[in-house]
C-alpha cells in the first residue's frame, strides 16, 4: 500500500509539462521568514483580516444582474401598490373610514362643476372613467354623501344606467315632464267664495298681513267632502306659490317667518319625479335586489287615525293573538270594524260624552254663582255635588274607553309587490268603507347615534337620501332649502298611498317639508292655535 510522506512536494503540470509556475514549501516558508523580517525591521506590525462572504464568494443573486433588476423592479412596484391602496381607500388601521377619500372627493368636485355649468357627466358607461377605474369601475352617484345613503353594487349599477343612458341631466327636460304631467291632472283654481286680498301665484315679497287667509272648515269640507277622493278643481287655497328658479328669494322671506308656502319647478325635485315615474324605475328599486317587507298601515276603511297603544304588553298580545285566530278562521272582518266602531258602542260612547259636557257645565255654572255668593250654604253644597258628577263621568268614560277600545288601525309588514296588488284595484272596491293600505318607507340617516346603517328600522331605504338629495342634512353653504336645521332631521318618511287614503287630523312637534313626486294629494292644514 503505497502512503504519501508528510510534507511532500506537489508539482502541478503545465501544458508543456513545465513545473516553473510551481513553488516548493520550503520556498514558500523562506519568502515567509523574509517578509517577517521586513516587517520586524521596519517596526510595522501588519493585521491579517479575512473576508467574510458567502461560500462561493458573491452573493448568489449578484451573479445574475438580470434577476438584480427584477428584484429592484419588484420592489419598486411593491411600493407604489401599497402607496395607491392608502390613497384609494383612506388608509389602514381603525381610523382609515374617517381619512379623506381624495380621489372620490376630486372626481365628485368634477361633477357638481359640470352639473353647475349645465354639462352632463363626462363619464363612460362601460369603465366610469378614470378615478373610477382606479377605485373598481363603481359609479359614484351625484351629490351622495359619504356616510348616509346606499352604498351597495346594485343601487350604483341601477343609478349608472339610468344617470347616463336612460335619464341624463336635462333641468329643461325634467321640469317640463312636471309641468306637463301636471297639466294633465288639471289646473286648480280659486273658488269665488275663497278671494284673498293677495294673488296666491304673485305674492308679494314679505308676509302680508293675516297670511295665510283662512276659512271654516265647514265651508271647506263642504265644497270638498273628505271622503270624496274625485278632485275638485276649484278649491280653497291661502298659501303662496313659488317658482324655485325666479322667486326662491320671496319664498325664503316666508320660510324665515315660519308660514307655510309652496314651491314648484324645483330641478331637484322635478329629476326625481321624471325618474321614478320613469316606467320600470321603482320596480327595479323596490322589487329588485331590495325586496323587502317594509311598514305598511292596514284599516278597515279609509280612515287612518294617529294613535298611541297605553295598553299593558300582555293586554297587546292578547288582543292580537285574537285577531290572528279570527283571521284563521275565515273572518275577513277580523278586527270588527276598528276605526269606526259599530253602531252600538259608538251610540253608548256618544251618550257618556254628553254626561260629561252636561257635568261639566253644571259645574262651572255653580262654581260662578258659589263665589259671587260666598255666605250661601246652598250655592257651595251645589258645587260640590257638581264636582262629583264630573268626577263620575270622566270615570265612566274613562272605563268605558279602556273596555271597549281597539287600534284604529293595524301595523303590518309586506312588500312592495302586495302593497301594489291592495292598491291596483278598480274604484268600486276604493269606497271610503272598504280596507284600505298605506305603504311606507323610512330613510334612517343620522336620527340617532350610528344609525346611518340603517338600523332604527327593520328594512330601512337608505337609498331615500341619495334620490332625493333635496333633503339631505348637509351643513354650511351646501345646506338644502328646506333644511331649517338639518343636525335635527328625524329621517326621510315616504308614503304611498291608495286613492282614498284619509291621513286624520293631528299635528307634527318638528317642522315639516312635504314633497309630491307623482300623483295628488289633498292637505287641510289647521294653525296651530285651532
Amino acid at each position: 500500500m503505497h502512503q504519501r510522506r508528510p510534507n511532500s512536494s506537489v508539482i502541478v503540470a503545465t501544458r508543456n509539462g513545465s513545473d516553473s509556475d510551481s513553488k516548493s514549501l520550503e520556498e514558500r516558508r523562506a519568502e515567509r521568514r523574509l517578509a517577517a523580517k521586513q516587517r520586524r525591521d521596519g517596526g510595522k506590525k501588519l493585521k491579517r483580516v479575512k473576508r467574510r462572504t458567502i461560500k462561493g464568494g458573491k452573493l448568489w443573486w449578484r451573479k445574475n444582474p438580470q434577476l438584480e433588476i427584477a428584484c429592484f423592479a419588484f420592489g419598486l412596484f411593491a411600493l407604489i401598490g401599497v402607496t395607491m391602496f392608502k390613497l384609494l381607500h383612506g388608509g389602514g388601521g381603525s381610523g382609515g373610514g374617517r381619512r379623506r377619500d381624495v380621489f372620490k372627493a376630486f372626481e365628485k368636485k368634477l361633477q357638481e362643476d359640470r352639473a353647475a355649468k349645465g354639462q352632463p357627466h363626462e363619464i363612460n358607461t362601460d369603465s366610469g372613467g378614470f378615478f373610477s377605474r382606479l377605485r373598481g369601475s363603481k359609479y359614484m352617484i351625484p351629490e351622495s354623501l359619504k356616510r348616509i345613503g346606499n352604498k351597495d353594487a346594485w343601487y350604483a349599477a341601477l343609478r349608472q344606467e339610468y344617470d347616463i343612458a336612460i335619464l341624463p341631466k336635462n333641468d329643461e327636460r325634467s321640469i317640463k315632464f312636471v309641468q306637463e304631467t301636471r297639466e294633465r291632472n288639471g289646473a286648480y283654481t280659486q273658488i269665488a267664495a275663497a278671494q284673498t286680498p293677495y294673488d296666491i301665484h304673485n305674492c308679494p315679497e314679505y308676509p302680508p298681513e293675516g297670511y295665510p287667509i283662512q276659512w271654516p272648515i265647514l265651508e271647506v269640507t263642504k265644497n270638498w267632502p273628505t271622503d270624496d277622493a274625485t278632485p275638485r278643481h276649484e278649491i280653497y287655497q291661502g298659501l303662496c306659490v313659488f317658482d324655485y328658479r325666479t322667486e326662491l328669494h320671496k319664498a325664503d322671506n316666508y320660510r324665515k317667518a315660519e308660514l307655510p308656502f309652496v314651491v314648484r319647478d324645483d330641478p331637484a325635485s322635478a329629476r326625481t319625479a321624471e325618474r321614478w315615474m320613469h316606467p320600470g324605475y321603482l320596480d327595479k328599486l323596490l322589487m329588485g335586489k331590495e325586496d323587502i317587507q317594509r311598514r305598511t298601515e292596514y284599516s278597515p276603511n279609509n280612515h287612518f287615525m294617529y294613535w298611541v297603544d297605553k295598553r299593558s304588553r300582555s293586554e297587546r298580545q292578547r288582543a292580537a293573538k285574537k285577531v290572528k285566530d279570527a283571521k284563521l278562521h275565515g273572518n275577513d272582518d277580523a278586527h270588527g270594524g276598528f276605526g269606526r266602531g259599530d253602531q252600538e258602542e259608538f251610540i253608548n260612547a256618544m251618550h257618556l260624552l254628553d254626561n260629561l259636557h252636561e257635568a261639566r257645565d253644571r259645574f262651572d255654572k255653580a262654581k260662578a254663582y258659589a263665589q259671587k255668593h260666598q255666605d250661601d250654604d246652598e250655592a257651595q253644597q251645589e258645587v260640590q255635588k257638581w264636582d262629583k258628577s264630573l268626577r263620575d263621568a270622566k270615570k265612566a268614560r274613562q272605563d268605558e274607553e279602556s273596555k271597549n277600545w281597539k287600534p284604529p288601525t293595524e301595523n303590518l309588514r309586506m312588500t312592495f309587490l302586495e302593497w301594489l296588488d291592495h292598491a291596483n284595484v278598480t274604484d268600486d272596491k276604493l269606497g271610503p268603507d272598504n280596507p284600505h293600505w298605506y305603504f311606507r318607507l323610512i330613510g334612517c340617516g343620522d336620527m340617532g347615534d350610528h344609525t346611518a346603517d340603517g338600523s332604527c328600522d327593520k328594512g330601512s331605504s337608505e337609498w331615500l337620501f341619495d334620490e332625493l338629495t333635496f333633503f339631505q342634512p348637509r351643513l354650511g353653504e351646501r345646506r338644502p332649502f328646506y333644511m331649517i336645521e338639518p343636525q335635527q332631521q328625524k329621517g326621510i318618511h315616504c308614503r304611498f298611498g291608495m286613492k282614498g287614503v284619509i291621513a286624520e287630523n293631528h299635528f307634527d312637534l318638528s317642522r315639516n317639508a312635504i314633497a309630491l313626486l307623482g300623483g295628488q294629494r289633498r292637505y287641510i292644514l289647521a294653525h296651530p292655535n285651532q
